[in-house]
Order: C-alpha cells, then sequence, then structure tokens
C-alpha cells in the first residue's frame, strides 16, 4: 500500500521563497540513524529530495523512513520527492582471518573469485571469473582506491597481481577494476526486490547504481514505469557510454566517489562539467553527489574547499546537491542542509550564475513544447520577469522550461501528486499541487487568486503563462499568456 503523499495547494501553504533565502538549486540530503527523527528540520533548512540509500539497513527501515518523510512533509504542505537508491553490482572482497590484513607494497598476491575468508597471500572478490576479465597490465584497486594492486600473470583462475601502493584491508570492502570488462547482472536480483518495494511505496525517482547501458535502464523503467530513472555516473563504462545512458534516463547523477575511483582524480573535474553539460543539452536533470560537505560529519562547519566545491557544481549548472554520510550518520545534519543552502543562495545572487549552461532549441526537437518552453524563458529573462507559471500534467513542460535555464522561478502547478514530487528535483522550480479546472480561464484565474493568496505574487505583478489547450491533455502545451495578476482572463 502506498504511503500518503503531501497535498500542498497554494492558497494553503506558507510562502517559501521571500519567507527566508530559498536556494533555486536542489538539496538532496541522505536520511539515516542522524536524520530519520528530524526530517522536519532538514525541509525547514531547505531539503527538497530526500534519499534512501537501499545498499544499507532492510526493508522495515526504509519503510519507516519513507512514511516519516512523507509525514513531515504533510504537515509542512511542502512537496518532498523521494529517491531511492538501488545497491548494483558493487563489487567487494571477500573475508581475511581476524578480519583485516596489510598488503605491502611490492608484495605480490593472488587473486581469485570467493567471498569467503582468504587464504595468507590471498584476496578473493566476490565477482564470476574475475580471471577472464583481468589481464596483465589492469589495475585492481581496493578500499574504494586506497590500494592498487597491478595484475602481473594468471594461472588458471587465480590472477596474480603487485601491491602498487599498500595499505590496511578490512572485510567486504569495494573493488574496482576500471580497466577490465567485468560481467555482471543489473538490475541483480536484490535489485529486483527492492523495485518490487519501492514500487509499492509509490516512490518517485530510483537511482541506478553502476550503470553503464540503456538496456539496464530500460529493464529498470518496466519494473517500475511510475518512477523517473536516475542513472548514477560511477564507471568508467558510464561515461564512455554517457550519451547512451541520457536517451534513456530522466536524469544523471555524478557519483564522484567510485568515479573517482574509476578515473584518474585530476581527470574528475573536467569530467563532472562534462556530464553535466551533456545532460543540460539532452534535457535531463543532474545530481551532483559525493563528498560535498564531507567534513561536516564530525564538524559543525565545513571546509573552504568544500564550499568552493559546491558553488562549482552550482555554477556548472547542477539542478541539486547531494549530502550523503553527513545527514545520514553525521554530527550535524541539519547544520549541512543550512550551510549547502546557504552556499547555493550566495552563488545564484553572482552575475556569473547567469551564464550557466543553457539548453538550445535543437532543429530535430522543433515541436510546440519545445518552442513555448524556450519562448517563454526568452520572454521571461528579457523582460525581466520573476515567475514562469506552468500547468502541467506530466512535468515534461516544466522539466523543459527548467533545461532552459531561466533567471525566474518557474511555479509548476499539477492535479498529480506524483509529477508534483518528481518536479522537486529540478532547479528554479516550485512545485505545486493544483487541481485540473474544465477551462484554460478558470485555471489562470484560480491559480493568480492562489498565487496572490499564498504570497507567492503580487496584485499586478507580470508573469508568463504556459498552459496546454484543452485542459488536461498531456504533451499538449500549445499556449503562452503574458498575465497581469488580478487582471480578468477572457480569450473570447
Amino acid at each position: 500500500m502506498s504511503q500518503p503523499r503531501p497535498t500542498t495547494d497554494p492558497s494553503s501553504s506558507p510562502t517559501a521563497r521571500g519567507a527566508r533565502q530559498v536556494p533555486f538549486t536542489k538539496i538532496v540530503a541522505t536520511i539515516g540513524p542522524a536524520s530519520e527523527d528530524r526530517v522536519g528540520e532538514l525541509i525547514d533548512a531547505g531539503l527538497s529530495v530526500a534519499r534512501i540509500n537501499f545498499s544499507h539497513g532492510e526493508e522495515g527501515e526504509a519503510r519507516e523512513r519513507i512514511a516519516k518523510v512523507r509525514a513531515a512533509a504533510q504537515k509542512r504542505c511542502t512537496p518532498i520527492g523521494i529517491l531511492v537508491d538501488l545497491p548494483g553490482p558493487k563489487m567487494r572482497t571477500g573475508t581475511f582471518p581476524g578480519g583485516r590484513v596489510e598488503l605491502v607494497e611490492r608484495e605480490v598476491i593472488r587473486m581469485r573469485t570467493g567471498s569467503g575468508e582468504a587464504l595468507p597471500g590471498e584476496v578473493l572478490i566476490d565477482v564470476p571469473a574475475i580471471h577472464e576479465s583481468l589481464k596483465p597490465g589492469h589495475r585492481v584497486f581496493l578500499n574504494d582506491g586506497q590500494i592498487e594492486i597491478l595484475v602481473e600473470d594468471g594461472f588458471g583462475e587465480t590472477v596474480v597481481g603487485r601491491v602498487e601502493r599498500g595499505g590496511s584491508l578490512g572485510n567486504r570492502k569495494g573493488v574496482h577494476m576500471p580497466d577490465s570488462v567485468v560481467d555482471y547482472e543489473l538490475p541483480t536480483p536484490r535489485d529486483r526486490a527492492w523495485l518490487k518495494f519501492a514500487k509499492e511505496l509509490d516512490v518517485e525517482m530510483v537511482g541506478v547504481s553502476f550503470a553503464a547501458q540503456a538496456k539496464e535502464l530500460r529493464e529498470i523503467r518496466a519494473l517500475i514505469p511510475n518512477a523517473a530513472i536516475v542513472a548514477k555516473v560511477e564507471r568508467r563504462a558510464a561515461v564512455d557510454n554517457l550519451d547512451e545512458l541520457l536517451e534513456e534516463a530522466d536524469g544523471i547523477m555524478v557519483a564522484r566517489g567510485d568515479l573517482g575511483v574509476e578515473l584518474e582524480l585530476a581527470d574528475l573535474p573536467l569530467v563532472q562539467k562534462s556530464a553535466l553539460a551533456a545532460a543540460v543539452r539532452a534535457g535531463k536533470f543532474t545530481i551532483t553527489a559525493t563528498e560535498m560537505l564531507e567534513s561536516m560529519i564530525h564538524s559543525s562547519r565545513p571546509t573552504r574547499a568544500e564550499v568552493t566545491d559546491v558553488a562549482n557544481a552550482v555554477l556548472d549548472g547542477t539542478d541539486a546537491v547531494m549530502l550523503s554520510a553527513e545527514t545520514a550518520i553525521g554530527d550535524y545534519p541539519v547544520e549541512a542542509v543550512q550551510q549547502m543552502s546557504q552556499i547555493a543562495f550566495s552563488v545564484e545572487q553572482s552575475q556569473r550564475y547567469q551564464h550557466r549552461p543553457r539548453l538550445k532549441l535543437n532543429p530535430a526537437e522543433a515541436t510546440f513544447f519545445n518552442a513555448i518552453a524556450m519562448a517563454a524563458v526568452h520572454t521571461a529573462n528579457a523582460l525581466g520577469l520573476k515567475r514562469i507559471v506552468a500547468f502541467t500534467e506530466t512535468g515534461n513542460t516544466v522539466r523543459l522550461i527548467s533545461r532552459y535555464r531561466p533567471n525566474a522561478e518557474i511555479i509548476g502547478l499539477s492535479p498529480n501528486p506524483s509529477v508534483v514530487a518528481r518536479m522537486t528535483s529540478l532547479a528554479h522550480v516550485r512545485p505545486v499541487l493544483f487541481r485540473r479546472e474544465v477551462s484554460l480561464e478558470d485555471m489562470i484565474h484560480i491559480a493568480s487568486e492562489a498565487l496572490e493568496l499564498r504570497g507567492v505574487c503580487e496584485s499586478g505583478e507580470e508573469i508568463v503563462i504556459v498552459a496546454g489547450v484543452p485542459p488536461g491533455v498531456a504533451r499538449s502545451t500549445n499556449v503562452m499568456k503574458l498575465h497581469r495578476i488580478g487582471e480578468e482572463v477572457k480569450f473570447h
């Protein structure tokens, strides 16, 4: 049974922008032991999307956390999207006698498939037939990049390598083989079980871990068709196949933790910028993730480097910035959201932010709703208007307007609660649940009154309105209107 979503009628919800400094960039925060009982505080601090990491915990914990998020959102009349993160085919080491082993530089190590306890001088890796994937000259990174082994030879099902960078290795640590083609199943059986659970709870977004091919995303979409699919870019293969993934995904997450192991660290900043720019060109939303405010796991203030990192992601045009351990297990989860919100808001006031990447109209996609979305943004920018009000059935029109990167805020009005929740991931968008009316005149009249009553717009304020005629039909966007709040609406 799905959990109830927050109802956010614009006439009853408190003003979001104006009551405090709310950035256009969205904030995704991972809900865990440190934050599951403080979700309301996170929302007050600027949370837009709550992430539930299925790699940790059981169904009962995830169900309870999702219920707490939705209850807090309902109480505050604020839509909060739910992003669930699938475990995916994470490669890990086996175990060691005593739980840990020291690998010394230049030491020769044997590697083979397995998840049990390793013999002396051996590392087990829970990947089927690794001897078929690892060839001389290939690199193997253990403990998420802390230890590096260079493959030298193979004997039967055993691979021999030499430790290039040593260190202490514990049980079940992450493994990366960036030079190898690894045969794995995605979605995994565990992913399939979690997808069934996520569909039951009617979650809005699904993060696909270790995605590399569009066919993997298509298979996952078939299992949960009503959720937005977010391809996590965290493997070299995902970078190489990014255009293919963007064709199938609704959005991408630049997951810099695993990606920073698979790639040279020095290449990571440019890969991040290129991936975000490619997503904007493809009209897909973006999340930048991992270690953004890592020091705030135990510190009440971020480092200056972390502040710069968040600021650069905002300038790169990301829709959302994400907190992981900072809010899941950190000592200062609410403060981390507050800091991220303040950084994003400050950057958005700069002239440099106005030059972030923007979508251009592709002649191959010269449809009515593409043209209307672009025209609405250009008109709002040219006239210096503060708001674009868009009526949407599926969220597609609002997504497109967001991709054209207006300076204005986009008020996305939809009668569909799941669409409202999915729009929480889009930069510059304030999603609002709004009932469908019989005529476009009625929709504009009632929306104008409600937005004025809510304090979002002032009487006499000029806005751009985007809608479709007839109302209630998906992908029918064909109207752009300049409107003054409080004026009578007549089309004949």
